[in-house]
């Protein structure tokens, strides 16, 4: 048996507009994050050997400005969206902030959204850290006999979700723990 490589696509203004149009019917994308995925897409195409025109670029950019006037990019619902859903999994407004920033959001658009939300309820990072510590089952979830034992490794788990150490303290509930609260 012979093996065929498949055929390299050639790389055409309406290819990458198929692409973005593709994506953005399953994910919602920042415009900044938009770019990239186009941009890798151009490179994975030229590691292939494919002929990359240049006006390679000037298309992206013009896909990617053709996307937000339709409305199919917008960064401020995108910030709006991934703050809700990682909210959802008990993560802290740290932890959303640099997501947020890996996804391009502008800054003036992270501190609005971001100030909405910690607006939005009083002590949202406390019950952001205590559905991350109901959901993973630690601290006061925890067996009592084991509680003591993995304390230390559920403060890890928080500290690494973003959380301060006092909050941390707080969601994981009172428990063989005296020796943090020398540590506050």
């Amino acid at each position: 048996m012979s093996e065929t490589k498949p055929a390299i696509k050639q790389i055409t203004q309406k290819r990458l507009m198929n692409i973005a149009l593709y994506y953005l019917g399953r994910y919602e994308s920042s415009s900044v994050n938009l770019h990239r995925l186009l941009q890798r897409r151009i490179m994975r195409a030229e590691m292939r050997g494919a002929v990359v025109p240049v006006e390679a670029q000037e298309w992206i950019n013009s896909i990617v400005k053709e996307m937000q006037k339709l409305g199919y990019v917008d960064d401020r619902r995108f910030a709006f969206s991934t703050v809700e859903k990682y909210r959802k999994a008990g993560k802290s407004l740290r932890y959303i902030g640099q997501k947020l920033t890996q996804a391009g959001v502008p800054a003036e658009i992270q501190v609005e959204i971001l100030a909405q939300e910690n607006d939005s309820a009083e002590n949202t990072e406390e019950e952001a850290a205590f559905l991350l510590v109901k959901k993973r089952k630690l601290g006061v979830f925890r067996p009592e006999q084991e509680r003591a034992l993995f304390r230390k490794k559920d403060l890890a788990v928080l500290a690494r979700a973003g959380f301060s150490y006092q909050t941390a303290v707080k969601a994981l509930g009172t428990g063989k723990g005296e020796e943090d609260e020398d540590r506050i």
